[in-house]
């Protein structure tokens, strides 16, 4: 064996850029896989990768200018940070905005590591950047909603875009109208999440590159109005199909693929004014200054080998233990007390796809004899709700029977709950969704307002849009229905009692 080779590769095992670089890729790796794992959220994984390959570029372009000398106390809190962002790798039952988190403590890690804590502003930059990507856009969505209704806004812009181009169309409230039909602006199709997205990259882009103080406030709002008016677009197009009666091509737009063009319209639009900007700068280059590689002392040595056996060891078994884990849908129980009344049946109904954001996890029907009259309870778990009724009987039946036409509810309120009562053919109904704050509610608003909002250290999840749906009826036997009503709403207090603190887990 030729002993010079086996001098340079020592030479080699001394270059702290080597061990450093391995632990980034270990870690990015990791945080790529827990939020495909967790989520199946292409967009998700595709923003955090962006952000990861930003930094990685950001580093790699300055390497020969970073101070690669840390020293004990820095290196020491830069392993223990490393750690327990590992720790809540390995107890994170299912997705937890953690993962978007993780990223920047993983690089405040790095940089205790590479350079000690006096030097950490040389790396101002890439931890902007992952800063940005933990911004909680589920808290921003939900302070924005308190501020402004972005659905009606919306809907008034678009109504004003077809009215412009010579179409008959009106607006009530979140509803646009023409003469054939036309469409709801809720929030989900509102643009909200494209406009967050693109305040997301427009704030990195004001992060990475340098600009003057009227592009600061320029970027973010041509990101914004991009991912705006395109939505208006989207839903102008929409609203002509829909009173054309093209439920095909409405439905592609709305749920299928089509409803993915327009962000990625807007995305690709900024990207070009941003590549814009980037022209218009004059960058000289600046010669690096070459300096000799820095070496690791044995300390150092000692620490980063564990750090990096340590990445690879811990690392898979946190992505065995995410992608064995198994995870047991909900199950309702056979048996729910009930005051004065007695269970006749239970079954377990399976769930069902309503549409791209909305789904049935698990089903159930209750029967009870109450009176002499038979209370059937259907009870649905359902995830990326908004807590509306009409929305729920829009898109799922009740108990295999789709109410059409819809009815029209009365919203009635006991405390700080909310429940609807109505009638559909000869029976009487009472429906209400118990939010995870174990609230009931019957309409969007009251759903948002309750809408549970946690920062991301606690583990827990920032929005929270399930909901336990529940149906109660009772034949109406000729009877008034306000009568049956009473009946209904007595049991309903039982009812909402005994699940009020039994909100499924939000890991099942």
């Amino acid at each position: 064996m030729n002993p010079f080779s086996l001098w340079q590769r020592y030479q080699l095992a001394q270059r702290p850029e080597l061990w450093l670089g391995a632990i980034a890729v270990g870690l990015a790796l990791l945080n790529l896989s827990l939020a495909w794992i967790h989520t199946r959220n292409a967009d998700l994984v595709a923003i955090m990768g962006l952000c990861w390959a930003i930094v990685s570029y950001s580093v790699w372009t300055r390497r020969q200018g970073l101070p690669l000398r840390s020293e004990p106390y820095s290196t020491a809190a830069g392993c223990l940070l490393i750690a327990w962002a590992w720790y809540k790798s390995w107890v994170m039952p299912d997705y937890d905005p953690f993962v978007r988190i993780q990223p920047f403590l993983f690089c405040l890690g790095l940089g205790l590591l590479a350079s000690s804590a006096k030097r950490l502003g040389t790396y101002r930059r890439e931890l902007g950047v992952l800063l940005v990507l933990a911004l909680p856009e589920g808290i921003l969505a939900q302070w924005t909603d308190q501020i402004i209704n972005i659905s009606e806004v919306a809907a008034q812009s678009t109504t004003a875009m077809l009215w412009y181009v010579g179409v008959e169309v009106k607006r009530q409230g979140v509803f646009v109208l023409l003469p054939g039909g036309g469409i709801e602006v809720y929030r989900g199709c509102s643009g909200l999440k494209a406009m967050l997205e693109l305040l997301r990259l427009s704030l990195i882009f004001l992060v990475m590159v340098p600009t003057r103080g009227w592009e600061k406030l320029v970027v973010p709002c041509v990101g914004v109005g991009l991912a705006y008016g395109v939505n208006v677009i989207r839903l102008s197009v929409m609203t002509l199909l829909a009173a054309s009666d093209y439920q095909e091509a409405f439905h592609y737009w709305h749920e299928g693929e089509g409803s993915n063009l327009f962000p990625v319209l807007a995305m690709l639009i900024f990207a070009g004014f941003c590549v814009f900007l980037l022209h218009r700068k004059d960058t000289p280059k600046t010669g690096s200054t070459s300096s000799a590689p820095a070496t690791l002392p044995r300390w150092r040595l000692l620490t980063v080998a564990p750090v990096l056996a340590g990445a690879v060891v811990v690392q898979s078994g946190i992505l065995w233990k995410a992608m064995t884990l198994d995870r047991q849908p909900f199950q309702f129980p056979q048996q729910v007390p009930l005051k004065q009344a007695t269970l006749n049946r239970s079954q377990a109904r399976p769930g069902q796809q309503g549409n791209a954001y909305s789904e049935i996890l698990a089903q159930h029907q209750y029967q009870y004899l109450v009176q002499g009259l038979d209370l059937q309870i259907d009870m649905s778990y359902v995830t990326g709700t908004t807590g509306d009724l009409i929305r729920f009987l829009e898109n799922y039946p009740i108990a295999d029977q789709a109410l059409q036409p819809l009815p029209q509810p009365q919203v009635r309120q006991q405390g700080a709950n909310y429940y609807a009562v109505y009638t559909h053919g000869d029976r009487a109904y009472l429906s209400a969704c118990l939010d995870p704050g174990g609230l009931g509610t019957v309409e969007e608003g009251h759903f948002i307002h309750n809408w549970n909002s946690h920062w991301y250290l606690l583990g827990r999840d920032y929005i929270d849009d399930r909901c336990l749906w529940m149906h109660l009826s009772m034949p109406l036997n000729q009877q008034p229905p306000q009568q049956v009503f009473s009946i209904l709403e007595s049991n309903w207090l039982s009812w909402h009692e005994w699940w009020r603190n039994r909100m499924p887990n939000l890991s099942l």
